[in-house]
């Protein structure tokens, strides 16, 4: 199956749209992994929308093999809600197993997901907390119905939908589909423990750099915020113990930070972690996933063994501080690849109040130190690194000789 892999990350803003084109033995596939955003750059997730039906359209007929949604964050799906879907034929729809409408564990994941975020809405608004670090984060994690419709039962062919992975305890699940011949798919996550997706940041060696952190503090969850710490002497007894006062009110809006954190960290753990192989080249697309799911994969001799293959990443969480351990950026992945340990790389994302330190400057930092060509979508006015070809401002291109 001679020809090139073609990964194209469109510049959604805040977000993820990435369209795959593999060579297989019956011509070429094309699979769509998520399309949202929350925050636009230069055109909007309508536009990239339409853009990406472009893409996908040949003598008329736009269709997509396989389309992928990672997690149900808006930042990944929202562009799925716009009606322009409903005439593009799709053959496969692949979501995580917490999708599955039948799975009564996955029912209660998203209902216990969706009550939090409501809550927190109510509690943003209602309290005049800070939108950007409570409001906007619980925003990104309400249920778009429209865009989830079109998933679960839009577009043109009747897709199959499927829900990975389908063990509950294995790390590793190898998964084929006929619409991808000569394709070798392996599932990472999210696993079905709900440890592990209720496990949002890695420990201290596995964290490249502290980042969000709901108490500015440095106080655990489990400790009260006070800014007006003992050291706070006043001459005179402050009335009503105003310092009291201050304090817990300082401490619920922090205990409501943390909540909405800890919100965004377990949907970003129900993320599809996909790696696709063609040859000798490995293609690892996980989503926004954190520390949870990359644990278990770092324990497990198999996702260790295909982690060191790795020769492409889609850097997680738009990278964030915690969507990458340290260890497997610095020591494992791409280990033992087909290009001596080169992996190129690829960062979607745009600055946004609210998610303060994304990227995180260390990761891009560690990219550069291990070599690795990487672009940066924001920033698609610049001369693209090494392999990345610009296409105008709406999207990078690799290409890849298999």
């Amino acid at each position: 199956m001679p020809g090139n892999i073609n990964i194209r990350m469109y510049n959604v803003g805040f977000g993820d749209c990435f369209l795959v084109t593999l060579p297989t033995s019956d011509g070429d596939r094309k699979i769509l992994i998520d399309c949202g955003s929350i925050k636009k750059k230069k055109k909007s997730i309508e536009d990239i929308a339409k853009q990406v039906i472009k893409d996908v359209t040949v003598d008329g007929k736009a269709r997509i093999d396989v389309l992928v949604l990672s997690h149900r964050h808006e930042d990944h799906l929202s562009g799925f809600a716009k009606k322009v879907w409903g005439e593009v034929e799709v053959g496969e729809v692949w979501m995580p197993w917490v999708e599955s409408p039948t799975d009564p564990a996955a029912r209660r994941i998203r209902n216990e997901l969706a009550a939090t975020a409501r809550n927190l809405r109510v509690a943003a608004t209602l309290l005049g907390l800070d939108e950007n670090r409570i409001g906007a984060v619980a925003l990104n994690a309400l249920s778009d119905e429209g865009a989830l419709g079109t998933l679960h039962r839009g577009f043109k062919g009747e897709p199959e939908r499927r829900f990975f992975p389908k063990s509950k305890t294995a790390v590793v699940e190898e998964i084929k589909t006929p619409l991808l011949p000569g394709i070798d798919i392996f599932v990472m996550g999210p696993p079905h423990d709900d440890t592990a997706l209720n496990d949002p940041d890695p420990p201290q060696g596995q964290s490249l750099l502290t980042g969000f952190s709901a108490n500015p503090d440095g106080a655990s969850a489990g400790e009260k915020f006070q800014p007006f710490g003992e050291g706070w002497i006043e001459e005179f007894p402050p009335m009503l113990d105003d310092r009291q006062q201050i304090n817990e009110a300082a401490s619920m809006v922090a205990a409501y930070e943390l909540a909405a954190a800890k919100l965004d960290a377990d949907i970003n753990n129900t993320s599809l972690i996909l790696l696709f192989r063609i040859g000798d080249e490995y293609l690892l697309f996980p989503g926004d996933a954190q520390w949870g799911p990359w644990e278990l994969a770092l324990g497990d001799a198999e996702a260790v063994e295909l982690l060191e293959k790795v020769t492409f990443l889609k850097v997680s969480h738009h990278s964030s501080h915690n969507g990458t351990p340290a260890s497997l950026l610095r020591d494992i992945i791409g280990k033992n690849n087909a290009h001596n340990g080169v992996v190129q790389a690829m960062v979607s994302m745009t600055p946004k109040k609210g998610w303060e330190g994304i990227p995180h400057e260390p990761i891009l930092t560690l990219l550069t130190e291990r070599n690795f060509p990487f672009c940066v979508s924001d920033r698609a006015e610049d001369n693209p690194p090494g392999p990345f070809v610009r296409n105008g401002t709406l999207c990078y291109d690799l290409d890849i000789p298999v």
